[in-house]
Parts: C-alpha cells; structure tokens; sequence
C-alpha cells in the first residue's frame, strides 16, 4: 500500500514539474490549468463545463466551453491533463483530469454518477456555488433538447438559462413575472432583450392559465428533472433538484410531453 501510495506521489511530482514551464506564461489559459493543478483545485475528474466554471472563478478573460478542446491540447500532449469522450455526435460530452489519476477510477467516475449528482439538496446558504457548481452536475446529465416548465420567470431565470448552453435547443414556459421585476419593468425587458439576442437557441412563451402551472421540471430526452424553488430563485431557499432517468418515469413522461406541447401551442412569446 505504501509503496502504491510513493508511485502515485512521485506521479504527481513529474506532472507538476512538467507544469513549470506553463507556469512561467501568467494569464495563459495553460498557466491557468497548470495553476489549478498545483494548488489542488483541480485534483479530480471534471466536465468541460465544471472545468470552465473553476477556471472562470479567478483572474483573466473568460473562457468559452466550445473552446477548451482547442486550448487543451499542448497540456494533453505533455500527459499533465488526460481526456475521455463519452458518446457521440450532438451527446458527445468531454471530461478532463489530471495526468496523475489513474484511468479506471476515471472512467468509473463518469459512467456511473453518484447519488450525490441525481439528488441535490440547496440549503440556501451557498448562493453562489450551488447554481454556479453543483447544479452543472444536473445539466450534465440530461440528453437532447429541453422543455421547461416554472410558474414564475424574471431576471433570475436568465441566469440559469444561460447555464444550460447555446447549442441545443430549449422551450421555457412560464406564466408569471416575479414581484420585483413587474416594479422594475424597463429592466426586465432590457435583459430580454439582450439574452434573446445572444441565446437564440432558447424560446421563451408565456401561458395564460397561471393555476395550471404549478410543479417546475425539466423534460429531457433521457429522463426529468424536478425543480423545488424553480428556475427564477434557484439556490436562494432551502429546496431539492432531483433527476429521475427514463427508467423511473417512462410511464408518465409522454403524457407529461404531450400536455406540454399543447400548452406550448396556446402560449405567446414572452414579453
């Protein structure tokens, strides 16, 4: 055991030696990873999304997640950063970690998700990270294009809108502006504006029949995702997200479909 513990140290030892060289860059994206590294921030296996997220939380342009792949590649040939590709074509999602980790334990990580990652519980006190952090963990779960249901929308809800991506399409129907944003209107409606204009893969509909909305949820191509305080005011009370896969819900989830669509039909764009 001891001597399985010194290889994987000295393992490491060599990976952060090889990360000098990049650490001597400041501010490149290759410094930025290589810094992670040695202060132990970045020390297990991460999406492409979480990735980004961790990177974007310290000093410097912010990084796309469309362009990770690209920026990675000196790091992957010197074996400091390791990648594996699960599925493909519009599914394909990429994880990266440190050269140091071993294989197997990799790839068990991702192909079979904790608990931890199907049931979140927001205690409301980590405002910031549960939305930022731990609700990825959720969207990196979910498959196709979505359908989402919340009673109530406002400026909240482009926050976490803007999480789901700009490549894969997604309908939002809601029914009701929040309090705060109807005293402050020309706000809101500046906001619309400008997260229309760069997130044209989401549609946003109005329904009128407010007392038929009443759960929020997501519909995904390989399961749901319930919803407890909603999109608007994600993480700001104490509430659970919970995605149920395809297996637990198939016998609802095409009638849950359908109700949708109809109520879609009936909606007018949000305004």
């Amino acid at each position: 055991m001891a001597l399985c513990e010194g290889l994987k140290m000295t393992e490491k030892a060599i990976i952060l030696k090889t990360c000098e060289k990049y650490l001597s860059k400041k501010g490149s994206f290759s410094y930025r990873v290589c810094k992670l590294l040695r202060d132990g921030d970045f020390n297990d296996v991460l999406s492409s999304q979480e990735l980004t997220h961790l990177l974007n939380e310290g000093a410097g342009k912010k990084i796309k997640v469309s362009n990770v792949s690209a920026l990675m590649q000196p790091l992957l040939n010197d074996d400091i950063i390791k990648i594996k590709i699960i599925d493909e074509g519009r599914h394909k999602r990429k994880y990266w970690f440190p050269g140091f980790i071993d294989k197997k334990y990799a790839e068990e990580k991702i192909t079979a998700p904790s608990a931890v990652e199907n049931v979140l519980f927001f205690t409301g006190k980590d405002s910031w990270t549960d939305p930022n952090k731990n609700f990825q963990k959720v969207i990196e779960l979910l498959k196709g294009d979505l359908c989402i249901v919340d009673p109530f929308y406002g400026n909240g809800t482009f926050y976490a809108l803007e999480k789901f991506g700009k490549y894969r399409k997604i309908r939002f129907l809601s029914c009701k502006l929040g309090n705060e944003e109807q005293n402050n209107i020309t706000k809101f409606e500046i906001n619309l504006k400008r997260f229309r204009k760069e997130f044209k893969n989401i549609e946003m509909r109005k329904y009128d029949k407010y007392y038929e909305l009443h759960d929020r949820y997501i519909i995904a191509d390989n399961g749901l995702v319930i919803v407890g305080h909603g999109i608007k005011d994600l993480a700001d009370k104490e509430s659970f997200v919970v995605f149920l896969s395809k297996a637990l819900v198939k016998k609802f989830l095409p009638v849950l479909k359908k109700v949708f669509e109809e109520r879609w039909k009936k909606a007018n764009n949000l305004k």
